[in-house]
């Protein structure tokens, strides 16, 4: 009986202590919310920056993989040019260098891209990417509309 009753009274002394000095805090969140609250922010952050562009890149992969047929010259990951032969459900098989005998299968996810080989001497300019706002597209508008304006001016 004792026991009981002692963390009775230290349950009433813990709340008593608390809604008594508890009062001036206005209500704010405890420290465990907090916490848990931050876990939640950092993983969308995580989520935002890292997790949905490597899947959108591993999407636009296996659409590439899955529209490859009999015919195209792909670039593997290992470097090696080749021209596609045949296809199976899991790999390619491959024709290697200007010997048309030898032929390897090759798994689909060492297709690195669908590319010709450069035979020439001369180098081959990548294209740029076009750079993406931040904001949506917002900029790209407004630099429109600023073309626009100064090209009706130069005209007039």
């Amino acid at each position: 009986m004792y026991l009981p009753s002692l963390l009775l009274d230290a349950s009433t002394v813990v709340s008593g202590a608390s809604g008594s000095g508890g009062s001036s805090s206005g209500g704010g969140m405890s420290p465990i919310m907090m916490i848990v609250f931050y876990c939640i922010v950092i993983f969308a952050v995580f989520y935002f920056f890292s997790i949905k562009p490597q899947r959108k890149k591993d999407k636009e992969q296996q659409d590439m993989r899955n529209s490859i047929k009999v015919g195209d010259s792909v670039l593997l990951s290992t470097g090696f040019y080749g021209k596609v032969v045949d296809v199976t459900a899991e790999c390619y098989i491959i024709e290697f260098g200007t010997n048309k005998g030898i032929r390897i299968p090759v798994v689909k996810q060492s297709v690195y891209a669908v590319k010709e080989p450069n035979l020439t001497n001369k180098v081959e300019e990548e294209p740029v990417p076009e750079k993406k706002s931040l904001f949506g597209g917002f900029r790209k508008k407004e630099k429109a509309t600023e073309e626009k304006t100064t090209e009706e001016t130069d005209n007039k």
